[in-house]
């Protein structure tokens, strides 16, 4: 075998290892990293890498957003923090050049990296089923058991993108057929019970794209499918709206009793959320609620305990008394027992668990200004931070490794009630990219994102439209680079899709 053969073959099982490494571990993440560092410069054949990268300038094109940071160096404070971001960043830099340099990937070798990448995407959803069936989990991002739970979903939208894709798009037999589509539902079911809300609506903002280009450009005797897949979408958000009007809607407008069945008199605090269509605060009995609960459950009424009962008996459209807490069955104590104050919060398979806690958030902050423990609020309180800083400092940024101080700043400055969390940065890659170099890296990264639709239009596949829509759909909330397995999933997927997809499959999905 050549040398060049040796570290082809590297290469490609370093990519594979890599990629299979995205949702699974940070450590192979970056010992891979390294073996392709060494591989690529130990093949030492630099004529060759320099006329390939300008024959794809598309690498160089993604490579020089890693040197905008150095403007952030201009004025930063915060040296360590500086070099810490500047070493964090070199994939961005390092990988797209990388893919172009090195000897293109053939359409089998991509079809491996692309299972392998799938395979261990489900493999580690099977973990976290798993783990959700032998542990008593409350907080559900707990299930996401080797990288964060935004970062994963994010990999499993992009694994159901991939089999979807392969299933339609390529020539495969029928059991093979069959096969993806087991793993896309598989995918897709992962999506809705892991309650990552990102990946949820990453999910049907691309099923929903990809059914409108589906009907403009399929045959007319495959528009039906496209027209079924709307139509069930039309349902469900139907349905969504629906229960976003259930939980909003006030139905004790009008106070009808005024005592307990025992006599008690009710307490009325109209200064509280309403939930699942009832005001929390209303058809309240402290001294019946602590005696039912002391024949109920063994564990003792503290002031939250009682906070839970009350949150768990409005949810179920029931009064705060003796009667209601006795009728409950012993699931629902046990419920009670562990915290969560909610009948519906345990279902993992109805939608008004995942988007009742944010919809009681927004109903506290109606009526309380209370912004602490959900993720929306704060997120919102973030962004106006660091889009003041941004405005204070628009073209050279406020310094690389600055950034998240400047905003802890800010929050300070403002009398925020989340101050005292800490380095919390903007949650916004956009707003982080401004605040780290100011709106000069801003408007590079766009015209990166723009630059393969306007000049590479021939290699642009459905598949590389909805991974660059992915990304950007997480970066609005999330400061997606700002993590490894983000930085990677970026700088491998973005050269690798666009350059090698389109030669494993038909020529119609292009």
């Amino acid at each position: 075998m050549k040398r060049s053969d040796i570290h082809y073959s590297i290469y490609l099982l370093g990519l594979l290892v890599l990629v299979i490494s995205l949702p699974l571990s940070h450590f192979v993440m970056g010992l891979a990293t390294f073996v392709l560092f060494l591989n690529w410069v130990a093949e030492w054949n630099w004529k060759e890498k320099w006329q390939r990268i300008k024959n794809q300038k598309v690498g160089l094109v993604f490579a020089a957003l890693y040197l905008f940071l150095f403007i952030g160096l201009i004025h930063t404070d915060n040296w360590a923090a500086a070099r810490h971001e500047l070493l964090a960043q070199l994939p961005l830099v390092f990988m797209p050049v990388l893919l172009t340099t090195s000897r293109p990937v053939t359409p089998k070798a991509m079809k491996i990296i692309t299972h392998g990448f799938v395979l261990s995407t489900l493999f580690c959803c099977l973990c976290s089923w798993i783990y959700w069936i032998s542990r008593s989990v409350t907080e559900m991002r707990d299930i996401s058991l080797f990288v964060d739970h935004i970062r994963f979903s994010l990999c499993v939208v992009l694994s159901f993108i991939f089999t979807v894709s392969l299933m339609v798009h390529c020539e495969v037999t029928s059991m093979s057929r069959m096969l993806y589509g087991l793993m896309a539902v598989m995918l897709f079911a992962y999506a809705i019970f892991s309650h990552t809300l990102t990946g949820i609506v990453c999910l049907f903002v691309i099923i929903t794209i990809y059914a409108l280009w589906q009907l403009v450009t399929a045959p007319k005797n495959q528009k039906k499918q496209s027209v079924a897949i709307l139509l069930l979408l039309l349902l469900f958000s139907t349905y969504l709206v629906w229960i976003s009007v259930q939980f909003f809607t006030n139905k004790d407008r009008y106070i009808t009793q005024m005592e307990t069945s025992a006599g008690n008199p009710y307490t009325f605090d109209a200064n509280t959320p309403i939930e699942n269509g009832h005001r929390v605060g209303y058809y309240i009995c402290h001294e019946e609620l602590q005696k039912a609960w002391a024949l109920r459950s063994d564990s003792a009424m503290t002031e939250g305990r009682e906070n839970v009962i009350i949150r768990y008996l409005n949810s179920k459209g029931l009064h705060k008394d003796y009667d209601a807490l006795m009728s409950l069955d012993h699931k629902d104590i046990r419920n009670i027992e562990k915290g969560i104050p909610n009948y519906l919060y345990p279902r993992n398979i109805d939608f008004r668990s995942l988007l009742y806690p944010t919809y009681f958030s927004i109903s506290l902050y109606q009526c309380c200004n209370y912004i602490e423990n959900s993720s929306l609020l704060e997120r919102l309180e973030l962004w106006k931070a660091s889009w003041a800083q941004f405005k204070q400092h628009p073209l050279l940024g406020v310094g690389l490794g600055d950034h998240k101080d400047m905003v802890d700043a800010q929050l300070e400055a403002q009398h925020s009630s989340i101050a005292h969390k800490k380095q919390r940065g903007s949650h916004n890659q956009l707003l982080t990219f401004g605040l780290m170099s100011g709106v000069l890296m801003v408007l590079y990264f766009l015209f990166m994102i723009l630059y393969p639709f306007v000049r590479m239009r021939q290699q642009i596949s459905f598949v590389y439209f909805a991974f660059v829509l992915l990304m950007l759909m997480s970066m609005v909330i999330e400061d997606t680079l700002e993590s490894q397995t983000g930085r990677l999933l970026f700088s491998v997927m973005m050269p690798l899709l666009l350059l090698y997809w389109p030669s494993m499959t038909k020529p119609t999905e292009g």
